[in-house]
């Protein structure tokens, strides 16, 4: 006791024990989950909390119980330390000037205390530049802080930060060398205190997919409810850019969606003969509900990104405790019924916080003999199968096939999204003319085609270029169209349309996207141009033109077009007689009961489906059949045999006529 009465002051442990041991009695077979751990002796003890812990705990962390030798509850105070938020101020004195080619930078800075950073600001769109950078305490020696800096604004991404180190400075010198760019201001980022050491989360790359310039990488979380702070890549690739951005699955309004949890540059890069510089980790704040999370590395016109592992870092949270006597101990979790504990030990935290104490690890995750949770409400299982369905509206269908049976994700191939309706509410799956609920996924991702692209000049437009691009369904709704071309120096106009025969015979232009397309040789110009589509295209052909003037026609070295990405999700547990339908323009949107499941479903680990040949039923699918026997050979024949079956049965049935006498 005399041992912690010293870093506990003015008598502060006495009470914090008292307060600590006067609990409510709890029933701890109501807790699914318990690990032991040994205090050696009283004190305060920081109980370090592994992943096991975050994941069967409650996301709030509020059902952690810590129980003593005695069985007895134990007050506990969760302990989130943070780093002192850092104070932005823009400097008091901004001058630049140019100096043999490069852009010289100076500023005062006004302030007294540490530096974190500076950030820069310009209005230039695009450029990569390398940056010397100097601080001064009279303007007069200058103390080189680093060199090579990089600094960009390009793919979508940014870095005009400048680390200090947390240096004091009066004066910084910024030397900015290439082609002039032209920076407008700056910020300084004051330092408030040391910075919080994050802790790893255990974390896999469990798939990976490509698609429209992007890749996505699908991450396993070894416990879910932790507090996550970043994400950590791994890359032996030796120069490369690129945006990320992480997110969750979430369901609104019983659709399955994706909710930003994270994101931020990543980029080695190597400027002006300088040695390689890297950030290779992205920001969280967030803490998630599963075991997921949806990493997108944005490639653009780069070839996919090489990564080979990455890592997850969390926020430090700890369980502090004064405990009475030395032994084993108990820490409680898995009880989503437990009301937040509300202890009297708060008022304690400062002395908690700054008494040390020992570091203790808990044992690892058991379950709680005779556990025994509260009666509650059963959450409903998901379900297998929904109403019936009579398919004669529907004119297509394809098989779906899976391998086994469990949670399967259908993605709709071009010829289904081509078929289908743009609100989707026609798509029904089916099984023995059962309905059979799903999800529907509509993340924000695309697949890309190459499209055929053949010159159609015209002789009436002789300095009008115009290529027929076919795409390889009629109706297939597209995203965006992307050109590229290997010409450097050129500025342009471009329109995409479709012919569409109206109800008088006339044809019709109607636009789909048009915008200006220039390039330049500079270095780092693109070679692409992206047009966002207004508008579902009708027809399987479209038609790009611009006018060259008294230009050299420009030639185009390729054309992708992507269209969205969308996913049935849905539960069976047999795999055989399964069919998709669509193409019915009346059909209402349907409404399963599996969306007060969604969570459940949406986090089960899926297993690939895939569509097999399309079927067409022009009349639909139920009438079609007996329609394609109207008028033929096989419907007349069916019909004589019924009628010659009628005459005989008649025949049989009338009374023989007597006989004369």
């Amino acid at each position: 006791m005399k041992r912690l009465l010293r870093p506990l002051r003015n008598a502060a442990l006495p009470a914090a024990l008292a307060v600590a041991t006067a609990t409510a009695a709890l029933v701890p077979t109501e807790w699914r989950y318990q690990q032991s751990f040994t205090v050696e002796e009283p004190g305060v003890v920081r109980l370090a909390l592994p992943d096991a812990t975050f994941d069967a705990a409650r996301p709030d962390l509020a059902d952690l119980r810590v129980l003593g030798p005695d069985g007895r509850e134990t007050a506990l105070l969760l302990d989130r330390p943070t780093a002192p938020s850092a104070v932005l101020y823009p400097a008091t004195a901004f001058e630049t000037r140019l100096l043999d080619g490069d852009t010289v930078i100076t500023l005062a800075t006004g302030l007294a205390g540490h530096l974190a950073a500076v950030t820069l600001a310009t209005p230039h769109p695009y450029f990569l530049r390398a940056a010397k950078v100097e601080i001064s305490s009279d303007r007069q020696e200058w103390t080189v802080v680093e060199d090579g800096v990089p600094l960009f604004r390009q793919w979508g991404g940014e870095k005009l930060d400048i680390p200090l180190g947390h240096r004091t400075a009066r004066w910084i010198r910024l030397t900015v060398r290439g082609t002039t760019v032209p920076f407008t201001g700056a910020s300084l980022l004051q330092s408030a205190g040391p910075a919080v050491e994050n802790l790893p989360v255990g974390a896999r790359i469990t798939a990976r997919e490509e698609f429209a310039d992007t890749t996505l990488l699908t991450v396993d979380l070894a416990g879910r409810h932790a507090p996550l702070a970043t994400l950590e890549f791994d890359t032996p690739e030796p120069v490369f850019m690129r945006r990320v951005t992480v997110a969750v699955r979430e369901v609104r309004d019983g659709e399955s969606g994706e909710r930003l949890v994270g994101g931020g540059m990543i980029y080695r890069v190597a400027v002006d003969g300088a040695p390689p510089r890297a950030r290779l980790d992205v920001r969280l704040n967030h803490t998630p509900e599963t075991h997921e999370l949806l990493v997108q590395i944005h490639n653009g016109d780069s070839p996919p990104l090489s990564v080979t592992g990455l890592r997850v870092r969390r926020h430090p949270v700890r369980v502090l405790f004064p405990a009475a006597s030395a032994g084993s101990h108990r820490l409680l979790t898995g009880n989503p019924q437990a009301e937040a504990p509300r202890y009297d030990l708060a008022a304690f935290a400062g002395d908690l916080r700054s008494a040390g104490g020992a570091l203790v690890s808990p044992g690892p995750l058991e379950p709680m003999p005779g556990y025994q949770p509260r009666a509650e409400t059963p959450l409903p299982d998901v379900p297998l199968t929904g109403a019936p369905l009579d398919p004669s509206g529907w004119t297509r269908r394809k098989p779906v096939q899976f391998a086994s049976p469990g949670v399967q994700e259908l993605e709709l191939d071009a010829a289904a999204l081509a078929g289908t309706r743009s609100d989707l509410a026609d798509l029904r799956l089916l099984r023995a003319g059962q309905q059979i609920p799903y999800l529907l996924e509509r993340p924000a991702l695309a697949r890309s085609l190459a499209l055929t692209v053949a010159p159609a000049p015209d002789p009436q437009r002789p300095t009008v270029s115009i290529w027929r691009l076919e795409l390889p369904h009629a109706g297939l709704p597209l995203r965006r169209l992307t050109l590229a071309t290997e010409t450097t120096l050129f500025q342009r106009e471009f329109r995409l349309y479709e012919k569409v025969t109206r109800d008088d015979g006339r044809t019709q232009e109607i636009t789909l996207a048009s915008g200006p397309w220039h390039r330049t040789p500079e270095p780092g110009s693109r070679p692409t141009r992206v047009f966002e589509l207004t508008g579902r295209p009708r027809n399987a052909t479209l038609w790009l033109e611009t006018d060259n003037g008294d230009n050299p026609a420009l030639v185009l070295a390729g054309v992708k077009a992507d269209h969205p990405v969308v996913r049935l999700v849905f539960r069976t547990d047999a795999t055989d007689g399964f069919s998709l339908a669509y193409g019915n323009p009346r059909s209402a949107a349907p409404r399963y009961d599996l969306s007060l499941v969604a969570r459940a479903l949406l986090t089960a680990t899926r297993s690939p489906a895939r569509l097999g040949a399309e079927e067409v039923a022009a009349e639909g699918f139920g009438r079609g059949v007996l329609r394609q026997l109207q008028g033929g050979v096989a419907f007349w024949g069916a019909l004589a045999l019924v009628v010659v079956v009628l005459l005989v049965t008649v025949a049989r049935l009338l009374p023989k006529p007597a006989e004369p006498k």
